[in-house]
C-alpha cells in the first residue's frame, strides 16, 4: 500500500512537482469544461435569502434543541448558472448558537453520493466551503443553488471527487444569518449543528444517526471553520463520531492575517476580516471609529455587490486600515478590548476532538505558517494525533486545489480505521 505523505521535507520537495501539478491540471481542465459546456437547462429562479421566508426562524426557535431541522427542501445544486451539478440534494434549516448565545437558524446543504453500494455503511463528510463574505450573497445555500460564486463553483469540483468516493457532504452557512465571518464560536457552532441536522435528516440516509463515521474538510476560510469545530466538538458535541479533521491554508491568528495584508494587495481581506469578526460583538460599535471613508468602505462590504471574497479581493488593494479610521483610532486594533476578540477567535484554544491532518505552505500570503505550526504542536502536546505537513513549492491560492485529493486519501484511511502516521516529533 502506497504512503498516503511523504516522510520528509526532501522527500515532498521530490515528489510534489509532477503529482500536484497533475492534479492542479486535471481539476482546472474539467473547471474550464464544465463552464464551457453547452447549456441543457436555464437556471431556476433562487430568491435572496433575505426575501426567501424559507430560511425564517420559527417564534418558539430557543424550545429547540441544538441541531433539530426546522425545515427542509429538495433542491438542485449548481456549478456555474446553466450547469447543475449530477446529485441528489437537499437543503435543511436548523436550530444553532451564535456567540453570544443567542438561538439562531441557519442553513445547510445535503449532497448525497450516487454510488448507493455503501448505503448500509454510509460516510459523511462535513465540508466547509471558504465563502469569507459579509453578507446572504455569499451563503452556500444560496450561491450553490444559483452557481453564481466562481471560487465555490470551483470547490464543486472537490466536492465531486468527495460524492464519487460514495460519501455523503453536509456543506453548512457556518457564519449564521448575520454573516459572522471569523468568529469562532458562532462558526464551530454552526458546523457541528449542521452535522446533527444531517444525521437527523432522513432522506440522507444516514442510518446510524449520530454513530455515522465522520469526517471535516476545508480550505483557507473553510480550514478556520473545520479547525474551530474540531476544537469545539469536545464539549459541545462530545457525541458526534469524528473521526477525522483535515484543513489546510489556515490564518490562525487574526492579528497576524491583518499585519501580513494590511497595505498590500490583498488589503481588502484584512478589512473585511476586521469587520466580519466585530460583527459578532454587538457591544463593539465599529462606526464610532470610521472616518468617512472607512464607514463606505464598511458599507460596500456588507453590499451584495462587493461582500464575498471574490468581490472585495483585490478591491482595496494596497490601502490601509489605518486611513479609513478616526485620528484618535489608529490604535483601535492594539486596545485591550480587540486583543480579546482577536484572542477568542484564535486556533489552539482547546483541545481537540478528532485526529488532525494539517497542510500549510511555508509561502502563504496569510503569514499563518510559524503559527500554525506552533498550534499544531501544541495539540500534539494534548495527545493529539497530528500530521502536519509543509510545502515548498507553492503558494495559498494553488495549495487549494493541489493538496485535498491527498487529504482525502488520508480521512478514506480514517474511515477505513487504519493506524494513523503522525509526526509530532518532526513539527517540535
Amino acid at each position: 500500500m502506497s504512503r498516503i505523505v511523504p516522510s520528509s521535507p526532501v522527500e515532498r520537495t521530490a515528489r510534489i512537482g509532477t503529482t500536484l501539478r497533475a492534479r492542479v491540471a486535471l481539476l482546472l481542465t474539467t473547471l474550464l469544461a464544465v463552464l464551457v459546456m453547452p447549456s441543457t437547462s436555464q437556471a431556476e429562479v433562487v430568491l435572496y435569502p433575505p426575501a426567501d421566508s424559507w430560511y425564517t426562524a420559527p417564534a418558539d426557535i430557543a424550545t429547540l434543541a441544538p441541531g433539530t431541522v426546522i425545515r427542509s427542501r429538495s433542491v438542485t445544486l449548481r456549478t456555474a448558472p446553466t450547469v447543475k451539478m449530477p446529485f441528489t440534494a437537499y437543503q435543511v434549516l436548523y436550530r444553532t448558537t451564535n456567540r453570544a448565545g443567542q438561538p439562531i437558524a441557519t442553513a445547510a446543504s445535503i449532497i448525497l453520493p450516487n454510488n448507493k453500494r455503501f448505503a448500509a455503511d454510509p460516510k459523511l463528510v462535513s465540508y466547509q466551503t471558504a465563502y469569507d463574505g459579509l453578507s446572504p450573497n455569499c451563503q452556500p445555500s444560496y450561491t450553490l443553488r444559483r452557481g453564481s460564486v466562481a471560487l465555490q463553483g470551483a470547490e464543486t469540483l472537490l466536492m465531486t471527487t468527495i460524492l464519487n468516493r460514495g460519501w455523503t457532504i453536509v456543506t453548512a452557512d457556518y457564519e449564521g444569518p448575520d454573516n459572522n465571518w471569523g468568529v469562532a464560536e458562532t462558526t464551530a457552532k454552526g458546523v457541528l449543528d449542521g452535522i446533527r441536522a444531517a444525521e437527523s435528516f432522513q432522506p440522507a440516509g444516514l442510518v446510524k444517526g449520530k454513530d455515522t463515521p465522520v469526517g471535516m474538510v476545508g480550505y483557507s476560510g473553510g480550514g478556520n471553520a473545520t479547525g474551530w469545530a474540531n476544537e469545539w466538538a469536545t464539549s459541545y458535541a462530545p457525541e458526534l463520531n469524528l473521526v477525522g479533521a483535515a484543513y489546510g491554508g489556515v490564518g490562525t491568528r487574526l492579528q497576524r492575517v491583518v499585519s501580513a495584508l494590511n497595505g498590500q494587495l490583498f488589503a481588502g481581506i484584512a478589512f473585511a476580516g476586521i469587520f466580519g469578526v466585530t460583527s459578532g460583538y454587538p457591544e463593539v460599535d465599529m462606526k464610532q471609529y470610521l472616518n468617512k471613508q472607512g464607514l463606505q468602505v464598511m458599507k460596500e462590504l456588507r453590499s451584495p455587490h462587493y461582500s464575498c471574497i471574490t468581490d472585495f479581493v483585490f478591491k482595496y488593494a494596497f490601502q490601509k486600515f489605518r486611513d479609513l479610521v478616526k485620528g484618535d483610532a489608529r490604535d483601535l486594533l492594539t486596545r485591550p478590548q480587540f486583543l480579546q476578540i482577536a484572542a477568542d477567535n484564535t486556533l489552539g484554544r482547546f483541545p481537540t476532538k478528532a485526529p488532525i491532518y494539517w497542510y500549510q505552505t511555508y509561502f502563504d500570503q496569510m503569514n499563518g505558517y510559524w503559527h500554525a505550526r506552533e498550534v499544531a504542536n501544541k495539540y500534539c502536546a494534548e495527545g493529539q494525533q497530528v500530521y502536519f505537513e509543509t510545502s515548498y513549492k507553492e503558494e495559498h491560492a494553488m495549495q487549494a486545489f493541489s493538496r485535498p485529493q491527498r487529504a482525502y486519501d488520508w480521512l478514506s484511511q480514517r474511515f477505513g480505521e487504519r493506524p494513523m502516521k503522525t509526526n509530532c516529533d518532526v513539527i517540535k
